[in-house]
């Protein structure tokens, strides 16, 4: 086979791949028709109410369209680690679960909300918070402290 056929039909093999990736990605972007989200969650802050830790989770929506919060899941930062979940979070200052473009709001969570063992959160673990939205999840990982204020 001449070298010169080779070379042509994989510069036209990678080309084509290439271009069909870059069409597809934006077809895919664009079909929808709809905007992502943006999310930003702040430091957390951690509390004692009656007998249970609980964390308090300052979420900022920092993209341009309003966001509903479906669901707030905690876990310990170990592999194969049980996630427990509030499937119904409600925002300690709007009472709501939606959080306007450029608004933030904060969540509570404790062992009760994520209907986990009692005992669940407990000073020095290390836990993954993910905040579950329509098209996608946020998370960070915090530390509960070891004394109180």
């Amino acid at each position: 086979m001449d070298t010169r056929c080779i070379v042509l039909g994989v510069v036209l093999f990678v080309a084509g791949f290439g271009l069909g990736f870059a069409a597809n990605n934006i077809f895919n972007q664009s079909s929808s028709g709809i905007l992502g989200t943006q999310l930003s969650i702040g430091e957390i802050e951690w509390s004692l109410v009656g007998d249970s830790l609980t964390m308090h989770i300052p979420i900022d929506n920092v993209g341009t369209v309003p966001v509903t919060i479906q669901t707030i899941s905690v876990r310990k930062n170990a592999t194969g680690s049980t996630e427990y979940s509030d499937l119904n979070p409600t925002g300690i200052f709007s009472g709501s679960d939606s959080i306007a473009p450029g608004g933030s709001d904060t969540f509570e969570w404790n062992a009760t909300l994520g209907l986990a063992p009692f005992d669940f959160l407990l000073p020095g673990n290390t836990y993954v918070i993910k905040v579950i939205v329509y098209d996608g999840y946020y998370q960070r990982t915090t530390t509960a402290p070891f004394e109180w204020a």
